[in-house]
């Protein structure tokens, strides 16, 4: 019965084609949309996770994600070096300003601005050069991205520079950083070359990335330093979690959310409806079938063996084409982020299967009202 039900689908091949495609079309289209979403959120939280060297992070109580700086009054640096616990804290600041290439390029740039003495928070992965180069007055570090927009298509050359707030900051190489959710330039620097940059402020401080000491329970710690008041501290997954969920309610996400809801209803109502109609078109064969004594548990058999196979190669050709979109898309500077999660490739795979099943059954309660003596009218 097996051999039967693939024969048939061989037999329409127009159909078997049209159900695939619809299939593969419904696939990409979720998994593209889900990648796309996973990466945006990814990407909010992506200068969190990029800093390996701390823990925990230490902000003002209404700051919910990185992109939002509230300057921190220098004094909290002393006070969360004191709590019992802690290994090391050390500052970071966090400016948004103009930058100006040689060639006249404008663009806001994001720039970090990294402790002298530890260097807490310097990229660990490089492209070009070395992080700790930046220990100079007046020198960076530039993320691909930020170099493609400033000198697009050309070979990094030290020694270049940009212009920000009336200084020259020389380029000393080309951090490997995950790309931002703002799209703006990375620069990293040292501290005293930020604070110069950061004109008219009174607090120098944007962010205390701190260690716990080993052995210690960064969430006791975290427990302590937020029982002193006037402080927010978080783990670096509290912070990037928090980040995710701040965005994640903001509308933009819920349109992707709606993208992906519509592709898994129109694939499953397309395929659905072209396997109902090549169902009742072989209606004649499948009678004959049971008037040679194929019970309707065979057929039921017969009829999920079809829908696997369409489901299937359907679901493989619609996921390698969502990665391989996905694989071209990420040679973007700024879009080098995109990922497909297995997660999600998986996920669509089954959420449209199941959605799919209701026309599977629906098939088979017409196959069961078909009367055998039907063949003979």
């Amino acid at each position: 019965m097996n051999w039967v039900g693939l024969q048939m689908l061989r037999n329409d091949r127009a159909k078997f084609a049209a159900m695939i495609v619809a299939v593969s079309m419904a696939v990409f289209l979720m998994q593209n949309q889900a990648a796309i979403l996973a990466t945006m959120l990814s990407m909010t939280a992506a200068q969190i996770r990029d800093v390996e060297d701390a823990d925990l992070w230490v902000t003002e109580p209404d700051v919910e994600c990185f992109d939002q700086v509230k300057a921190m009054r220098d004094i909290h640096l002393l006070r969360v070096r004191g709590v019992p616990g802690i290994a090391w804290a050390a500052p970071l600041l966090k400016i948004d300003a103009i930058g100006r290439s040689e060639s006249g390029r404008l663009n806001t740039v994001t720039v970090l601005g990294i402790d002298d003495a530890s260097l807490a928070g310097l990229p660990h992965r490089m492209r070009v050069g070395r992080a700790d180069a930046i220990r100079e007055l007046d020198t960076a570090l530039i993320d691909p991205g930020g170099h493609e927009l400033f000198f697009p298509g050309e070979p990094f050359r030290p020694g270049r520079f940009l212009r920000i707030r009336d200084r020259r900051i020389r380029l000393v190489g080309i951090s490997d950083v995950a790309a931002p959710f703002t799209g703006l330039p990375m620069l990293h620097t040292s501290r005293s070359t930020a604070v110069a940059l950061n004109l008219g402020e009174r607090h120098m401080t944007s962010f205390i990335l701190a260690r716990s000491a080993p052995g210690g329970s960064p969430d006791a710690v975290c427990r302590s330093l937020n029982a002193l008041g006037g402080l927010r501290a978080r783990t670096t997954e509290q912070f990037a979690a928090d980040a995710m969920w701040f965005y994640g309610s903001q509308g933009v996400p819920m349109l992707f959310m709606v993208t992906i809801t519509i592709g898994l209803i129109v694939g499953a109502a397309i395929t659905g409806q072209t396997f109902l109609m090549f169902i009742k078109e072989n209606a004649r064969p499948i009678s004959m079938l049971k008037v040679v004594g194929t019970t309707d548990r065979q057929l039921g058999v017969m009829i999920l063996l079809q829908g696997t196979v369409v489901l299937a190669l359907g679901s493989c050709f619609g996921s390698g084409i969502a990665a391989a979109v996905c694989n071209v898309i990420r040679t973007q500077p700024f879009l080098r982020s995109l990922y497909l999660p297995w997660e999600i490739a998986l996920g669509t795979c089954l959420a449209l299967a199941s959605v799919t099943g209701i026309a599977l059954y629906a098939s088979f309660r017409h196959v069961r009202g078909l009367e055998p003596a039907s063949v003979f009218r």
